[in-house]
């Protein structure tokens, strides 16, 4: 009898579908990339956030491989660290570098790419500009984007790195962006103007150690917008 194997690839969002076209790669290199978790970042549930938790610890304990956990920058950002979801993301990350013996932690900023979530924040515009809804407008923040390919890419070159064993890095675009300049690129796109009201908040602040950059350009941001709202 042929026993299964075990799952490469953890989770069923859109970030974890892309690894599958690495599937070899992550057999051949012994490593199961984490990327379950909820995805909406706006959630309160309090039983949702432990279910979460209990899912990686049973799920670290029987795992013998390398374990890739994909977490988000937004812990790096103070104006989050009160958000249920950041600090959810925190726990599974001290988890890990107290108890799991072979890790890399990669951070990624909001990624851009063909989902369904409503809450990533060019979706949220995108659809409120199209829609015409009235929504918050964010201001006085920065925000981080990839293109989603770019951002499994760039992955994949970090875990070919052995030297990166049990760290924790940042994935990121070199430029941040307001949500303001993000909004002006999908109006261009939609060829309509948003309905909105300016609200203030704090002022992000980073801490940013061991950073990778994708290749990008002056172009970047527009030229991935109109790759997936066009």
């Amino acid at each position: 009898m042929i026993s299964k194997q075990k799952p490469l690839i953890i989770g069923s969002g859109f970030i974890a579908k892309k690894f599958s076209k690495y599937s070899k790669f992550l057999r051949k290199n012994g490593v199961i990339i984490y990327a379950a978790g909820i995805s909406n970042s706006l959630e309160t549930n309090t039983k949702n956030f432990k279910k979460e938790i209990n899912r990686f610890e049973k799920f670290y304990k029987s795992c013998k491989k390398k374990i890739i956990y994909i977490s988000t920058y937004s812990v790096n950002d103070y104006s989050r660290l009160s958000k249920r979801y950041v600090k959810n993301k925190i726990k599974i990350e001290k988890i890990i570098t107290k108890k799991v013996g072979n890790y890399l932690i990669i951070r990624l900023p909001e990624i851009v790419g063909n989902n369904n979530n409503p809450h990533t924040l060019t979706n949220f515009l995108y659809n409120n500009i199209k829609y015409e809804k009235k929504f918050n407008l964010f201001i006085n923040t920065k925000r981080n984007l990839l293109d989603v390919d770019d951002a499994i890419t760039k992955a994949i070159k970090l875990i070919k790195v052995h030297k990166y064993k049990n760290k924790i890095v940042n994935l990121l675009n070199k430029k941040f962006y307001s949500p303001n300049h993000v909004l002006l690129e999908l109006e261009k796109i939609l060829r309509k103007k948003a309905i909105y009201k300016v609200k203030k908040i704090n002022k992000s602040h980073w801490r940013l150690k061991i950073n990778h950059y994708v290749k990008t350009d002056k172009n970047y941001l527009k030229r991935i917008l109109k790759r997936y709202y066009k």
